[in-house]
């Protein structure tokens, strides 16, 4: 691959803060659990191989996917962790997860059977989890309560290693955990129902990082840790004061130009925005095919020199405009914080969720491949994924 100098807007990902913040939530697991680091979406945009390196050496003993794809990035990523694709597998993917070794999820006798099918004619043990809906009415064996006879049935299909079994919460992040309790208990009568059957299943898990945090009873033998992974709160309901989390993504670009205008001055697409007086105005190369959305145009802010500057006019493409009057000292080069830390200056991912009526998870997740990663130990660049790179 040709290597070019590093593009002036580029996220950086400390890798010390993944690994703390998986030590913090072995610490919260309850005696025995393990912990699953889901890394789909890219890991929630902060690059899913290196995310799952440094989750694995932090104590993450599985690893979590939506797809065969992001299975295989981490695979050719050197990777040897066990993965499971959390969504749905099509049959025609046997081969390739066989070859590779990842967990399928199965919640349909006629893809279990394929699965068996495909197991056979290779001479290889597919290992599998079954999906139960429990209450989330997505994807999962439905109803609940004759979830039984499924799993007999799926116990007993040859080439198939019934390894896990696992629901999705709903409604975890929310203060009254009524709803998640009601899942729960049906998730564990099935349980109970299988055990008399004499179907044991070693991996049973039902947490994600809202649940790890405020229902032990639903740690099991395994939880799985998105959000909290990448130091984010799971929610403004959950508490969090058991974990000290560590957001791991800054994302950052660089004023490459500066113009004073005059009062009735209007900038960007639209004339959305003119000027009042004479200003400042600062340019960055950044915009929504970087993953910061237009909808921030005239109400995000930015941190330049530890000083917050809005947004003027429409978020384009590829730039951005912000007013810095008052920012002293500024000049062509200085570095503008989007989200994250610049010094002592704050400007968490969560609050540009807000600004959008989202949550911090599109925030991070929205983060283009065009954006370079530069990934960080303890602040000291430690290596640097190109754009549109994976690894």
């Amino acid at each position: 691959m040709r290597q070019f100098p590093l593009r002036p807007t580029w996220a950086e990902i400390e890798l010390s803060a993944i690994a703390h913040n998986v030590r913090e939530f072995r610490q919260v697991a309850s005696p025995g659990t393990r912990v699953m680091a889901v890394v789909k979406a890219d890991g929630y945009g902060h690059g899913a191989v290196a995310v799952a390196r440094e989750a694995v050496s932090a104590g993450a003993s599985f690893l979590g996917v939506a797809t065969v794809e992001e299975a295989l990035e981490l695979r050719e990523g050197g990777i040897a962790a066990p993965i499971l694709v959390l969504g749905f597998t099509s049959r025609d993917y046997a081969p390739l997860l066989l070859q590779y070794g990842i967990v399928a999820t199965v919640f349909t006798l006629a893809e279990a059977e394929a699965f068996s099918r495909a197991a056979l004619c290779l001479g290889r043990k597919l290992a599998v989890h079954v999906k139960i809906d429990t209450g989330m009415s997505r994807v999962g064996w439905f109803p609940c309560e004759t979830a039984d006879g499924f799993v007999s049935q799926l116990a007993s299909l040859p080439g198939l290693e019934l390894e896990g079994i696992f629901t999705h919460f709903a409604a975890a992040d929310q203060a009254d955990l009524a709803y998640t309790r009601w899942q729960l208990g049906r998730f564990l009568a099935l349980c109970d129902k299988l055990a008399l059957l004499g179907i044991r299943i070693p991996l049973r898990h039902v947490a994600n990082s809202a649940a790890t945090l405020c229902l032990s009873a639903a740690h099991l033998e395994m939880v799985r840790v998105g959000i909290g992974l990448y130091g984010l709160s799971p929610g403004d309901e959950v508490p969090t004061s058991a974990v000290r989390l560590q957001p791991a993504m800054t994302l950052k670009s660089r004023v490459v130009m500066l113009k004073e205008v005059p009062a009735g001055t209007s900038v960007s697409y639209g004339c959305t925005y003119t000027t009042t007086d004479t200003c400042l105005l600062a340019t960055l190369p950044v915009g929504y095919g970087d993953g910061y959305p237009r909808r921030l145009s005239n109400l995000g802010q930015v941190l330049i020199r530890g000083q917050r500057a809005p947004v003027v006019g429409r978020v384009c493409m590829d730039q951005m405009v912000v007013r810095v009057d008052g920012i002293q000292g500024i000049e062509a080069g200085d570095e503008a914080v989007l989200f994250g830390a610049q010094g002592e200056a704050l400007l968490p991912a969560d609050e540009v969720a807000a600004w959008l009526g989202t949550i911090n998870y599109e925030v991070v997740t929205a983060v283009s491949r065009r954006v370079p990663r530069v990934y960080l130990r303890q602040g000291r660049i430690e290596s640097v994924r190109p754009c549109f790179s994976t690894r």
